[in-house]
């Protein structure tokens, strides 16, 4: 065989994907190749091969002639690729939180996936790799399922969505209400903090300085987070003006509960002022706990709605 003709074979091979008759494939296009090289040119030679190989294109441009109608994954089951892609992702992700929150770590041997995760900053910088893999394994589950050219339904877990009765967030105008509120409340925050250095206080009297409820440096730290959420939600609330998506949805939900995670893992040593309080630090720990749950339903919410407008 011409060395050219056998390299073009060759790379057309490494486009060619299909299951059945690559090898027939290969055969038919060298037929064609020579036989139009002699048709056209009356001499079958090295240059008049290379000839017909130039008008014929480039070796991906011929794979891809006969892999018309051959799919990597069936056009059914591409709507379900990011559907049960942000299902694994949620799912993959709270297991991390749930690590990191309570210093646990997962084994799942049969499938080489441990999960451990030691700080805050490795959990936020695995969110896009977690995704990532969870669409690689779903590709590839939906790659393997069409290959098997076997007629298998997928379906959405109604069940779930039913039994919670989760219903699809409305992506309504912004209130012009809720903006008002929660602008004052801030300018509100801001007043107080630089007037007392804290928004905490255990007693208010008007007629003499209120009494801080926690200690200093949690007092501050605590009145300032407070004063940024308040700001975050007040943006939240705007965003809506310039952009409908259930991204700020789920953007506001993953701030939260980010935030959460952080305080229940990181708890400071001086909290109270007065040390007869510190009894109720458990306490702090269940609201917060509470927190996480209501913030991931809610994140789930967001998820199931991007999900459903995208199907429609």
């Amino acid at each position: 065989m011409d060395k050219n003709l056998k390299i073009y074979l060759e790379e057309i091979d490494h486009y060619l994907i299909l299951k059945e008759g690559k090898k027939e494939v290969l055969e038919e296009i060298e037929s064609h190749i020579l036989e139009k090289t002699e048709k056209n040119f009356g001499k079958i030679s090295e240059e008049n091969i290379q000839k017909t190989i130039n008008l014929f294109g480039s070796a991906k441009e011929v794979a891809e002639k006969y892999l018309d109608g051959f799919q990597i994954i069936s056009p059914s089951y591409k709507k379900y690729l990011f559907r049960y892609t942000w299902i694994l992702f949620a799912i993959h992700y709270c297991l991390k939180i749930i690590s990191y929150t309570f210093n646990l770590a997962f084994n799942f041997s049969p499938f080489g996936l441990s999960i451990k995760i030691t700080g805050l900053m490795q959990l936020l910088s695995e969110a896009l790799a977690t995704w990532i893999y969870s669409f690689g394994i779903v590709a590839l589950i939906l790659y393997l399922i069409t290959q098997s050219e076997k007629e298998i339904n997928l379906i959405w877990p109604q069940f779930v969505v039913s039994k919670f009765k989760i219903k699809t967030l409305p992506l309504n105008a912004p209130s012009r209400l809720k903006i008002g509120i929660i602008a004052g409340l801030l300018i509100i925050s801001l007043i107080i903090y630089f007037k007392f250095n804290t928004l905490f206080f255990m007693t208010v009297n008007l007629h003499q300085t209120p009494e801080p409820l926690f200690a200093t440096a949690f007092s501050q730290f605590m009145s300032l987070l407070v004063i940024g959420l308040i700001f975050f939600e007040l943006i939240c609330s705007i965003m809506p003006y310039f952009f409908k998506t259930y991204w700020i949805n789920l953007i506001n939900n993953c701030v939260y509960l980010i935030v959460a995670v952080f305080l229940l893992n990181n708890p400071f040593k001086e909290i109270f002022i007065n040390p007869s309080l510190d009894v109720l630090k458990p306490i702090g720990s269940w609201i917060l706990i509470g927190i996480i749950v209501i913030v991931v339903f809610d994140l789930f919410k967001a998820l199931i709605s991007m999900v459903r407008t995208e199907k429609q």
